[in-house]
């Protein structure tokens, strides 16, 4: 799979831009690229860590400091890799923040700093680096299932998320057939530190419903998506089937939660014994 896609992308510029590299999917992602040749600019909070976490490969890679909280710190970095004249060939929004809390007890905080890093941010880095993409560049969202079924507990989280939904729809139609591919992956839970804070946090049980997705499974995806055309990608599959389905039905989420939350209490339980026994 990464020779297909290394060999597919020989012809264009091999400089990819990520967020999110030190939240667990993003580390597995610089590595892959890396594997496959790329020079890879990764922006974050924890430069440091990321440099610790990410082994080298065939391509270049470089953490720069970047608090997505702060526009102006998007905004310099922007023009950094803007005076570098040199083609984006694949602009990965990686980053996320989930804060779990019932609607009675949002705090002003909480929601402007889910809504900057988790939509904001994304909008303004893709705007500012349009113009350094190469004609064939590949701009990839990772987004959560939660942006397609509405998340109980987490109302701020799944509004960011069903919101990037949005942007990277309408934005994918500003660009001509064959030139600028826009792609959305929609995730289940994601066995990273974000998983496991959230749980700590209160997060919803339905995230242990199916057995959360390994970093790399992830990361495999989303470097093979990001070879081929635009498009939205489910995983699992039967999530994103059973979102829309509630979409339409908004009936049918109500009545299965019941279900859905004991069959997650069990899946809790049994990741809660693996990480334990991985612990010991």
């Amino acid at each position: 799979m990464n020779f297909f896609s290394f060999k597919k992308r020989a012809s264009i510029p091999s400089f990819a831009v990520m967020t999110g590299g030190t939240g667990g999917i993003g580390c597995e992602v610089a590595e892959i690229l890396l594997e496959q040749g790329w020079d890879v600019l990764l922006l974050t909070r924890r430069p440091s860590k990321a440099e610790e976490q990410v082994s080298s490969g065939k391509g270049r890679f470089e953490a720069v400091f970047c608090d997505l909280t702060q526009p102006v710190d998007l905004e310099t970095v922007s023009a950094t890799v803007l005076q570098r004249k040199k083609p984006i060939g694949l602009l990965i929004h990686c980053a996320g923040k989930i804060q779990p809390e019932s609607a009675g007890n949002i705090t002003r905080v909480s929601l402007e700093e889910q809504t900057t890093i988790n939509l904001t941010s994304p909008i303004l880095m893709t705007s500012q680096l349009l113009p350094a993409l190469s004609p064939n560049a590949h701009i990839v969202f990772v987004n959560s299932i939660a942006g397609v079924m509405p998340l109980q507990g987490s109302s701020v989280y799944s509004a960011t998320k069903f919101g990037l939904r949005g942007f990277a729809r309408s934005l994918a139609l500003e660009f001509k057939p064959k030139t600028i591919q826009v792609s959305s992956i929609f995730l289940g839970a994601v066995d990273t530190p974000m998983l496991e804070q959230e749980t700590t946090d209160g997060g919803s049980i339905l995230n242990f419903v199916n057995k959360p997705l390994s970093a790399r499974h992830v990361a495999n995806l989303i470097v093979q998506t990001s070879a081929g055309k635009g498009r939205e990608v489910f995983l699992p599959k039967l999530d994103g089937v059973f979102a829309h389905a509630c979409l339409i039905m908004p009936w049918l989420l109500r009545i299965t939660t019941p279900l859905l939350e004991k069959i997650g209490r069990i899946g809790l339980r049994r990741f809660q014994k693996h990480k334990a026994t991985s612990n010991e």
